[in-house]
């Protein structure tokens, strides 16, 4: 019994070559003259397939410049390509509309390297016959296919031949790379959003980084809403206020309510104009009013660095009703560091850890294991202060207050460590 190939494994291949060393080489008729130069390799888009498929050669005869079908061609190998047909019997057509060159569109462009989540620049392209048809597998993105162009085949700047040892190839195969040109989306491999989609949210953001504006906002339309929530958060302040105004208002709204209030308020207090200020008013009521109220403080104060993402607790609960309702908060919590026990008004009584919530038992109060009072500060404290606090009694977070003692928000450790190093990531909490 035969075995099953792997999942997009390619069959064994003649023969591999690249489009550069083609690039200018004449064509020969079944009789051995003359029909026109190489100029570049016709790929059709419309076709199925992790590797796309040479559909024709681009030849240029004189000043005409026509498509020889593939179907045509006899005899391609490194230094001899002929047509089957005499010169006089060729049809000279022009591209289709499906139709793409490799060496114009894909030649110095850049494209997403799926795998390494990084962008990378196309130098030359690798071609192989699978059964029967000459498809483009992989990409030559070092410096061998900078050689291979500039010098030839083999060559080296100094005439000698190059190894795979002394310049590795650093070839990537078509099916873990994304086309980003805009003329290249017909051109794109099988299932490239899911692909792209199953990479780590800090990984998009590196990638779209070093693209372009425009190819920006494209890869970033391919995400779902929780996926573009969080590659947005990734993002350095000026990008992520980049797509957020060329963005439509109803899916930048939905994005933000994706987000914990307090990232939210990062990026729309560092948009210009009137344009939080609408994007607000097109979020959810409760979202909308959480954003609202921490855009208010100022952006040095512990109001202006806390977030609302936090559990809070009835004083008069037992460990075990606590257990209960801090696994269902689990569910939907960004972070779960502590827990806040507050009385009446929610004024801010205790908090424990969760480690000391589970050593507890089921039937001893709440108010028994919890550390009171609470170490907090008021929201109008200095970020000094926060983080003073945190660092003195080595906090992983810290309950912030109003003047009256009700608990409206926390400082994680993640909080105080952006403030400390500015550089990593620098945020304005003000609504223009």
């Amino acid at each position: 019994m035969s075995r099953a190939k792997p999942a997009e494994a390619l069959p064994p291949t003649r023969e591999s070559f690249f489009v550069s060393e083609f690039l200018g080489s004449v064509v020969l008729d079944v009789a051995r003259k003359p029909v026109g130069r190489i100029r570049d390799f016709v790929v059709g888009t419309s076709q199925k397939g992790p590797f796309p498929r040479v559909t024709g050669l681009l030849l240029r005869e004189g000043f005409e410049v026509f498509v020889l079908p593939w179907e045509d061609v006899a005899i391609f190998v490194h230094g001899s390509v002929r047509t089957r047909l005499q010169r006089e019997d060729l049809i000279h057509r022009a591209p289709e509309d499906d139709e793409i060159f490799l060496a114009r569109h894909l030649l110095d462009k850049q494209i997403v390297d799926i795998n390494g989540a990084k962008v990378v620049r196309v130098n030359d392209l690798k071609l192989d016959f699978v059964e029967g048809d000459l498809v483009l597998t992989a990409a030559d993105v070092g410096v061998r296919g900078i050689l291979r162009r500039v010098f030839g085949p083999g060559l080296t700047p100094t005439g000698g031949r190059f190894s795979d040892a002394s310049v590795p190839p650093r070839l990537i195969a078509w099916d873990s790379m994304q086309p980003l040109h805009p003329r290249l989306e017909r051109l794109e491999t099988t299932l490239p959003q899911e692909k792209l989609r199953r990479l780590h949210p800090a990984d998009i953001a590196d990638l779209m980084s070093q693209i372009s504006t425009k190819e920006r906002a494209a890869v970033f339309d391919k995400l779902d809403l929780e996926t573009a929530a969080e590659t947005l958060h990734e993002l350095e302040p000026e990008l992520q206020v980049e797509l957020l105004e060329d963005m439509p208002e109803e899916r930048a709204s939905d994005i933000l309510e994706q987000m914990p209030a307090d990232e939210a308020a990062d990026i729309l207090g560092d948009l210009e104009g009137d344009r939080a200020q609408d994007l607000v008013k097109r979020m959810d009521k409760e979202a909308a009013e959480e954003v609202t109220e921490l855009l208010v403080h100022d952006e040095d104060s512990a109001g202006g660095l806390m977030g609302t993402d936090y559990v809070s607790l009835p004083a008069g609960l037992t460990v075990g009703e606590a257990l209960r309702r801090v696994r269902e908060a689990a569910r939907e919590a960004e972070v779960l560091l502590d827990v806040y026990v507050v009385g009446e008004r929610d004024i801010l009584a205790g908090s424990l850890s969760l480690r000391e919530l589970l050593a507890a038992d089921d039937e001893t109060p709440l108010e028994k294991v919890m550390r009171a009072p609470a170490r907090s500060v008021p929201s109008y404290a200095p970020v000094s202060e926060v983080i003073d606090t945190v660092a003195r009694y080595d906090l992983l977070s810290l309950p912030v207050t109003d003047p009256e003692g009700v608990l409206i928000g926390s400082v994680s450790i993640d909080d105080v460590v952006a403030r400390l190093y500015p550089q990593e990531r620098a945020h304005r909490r003000r609504l223009r």
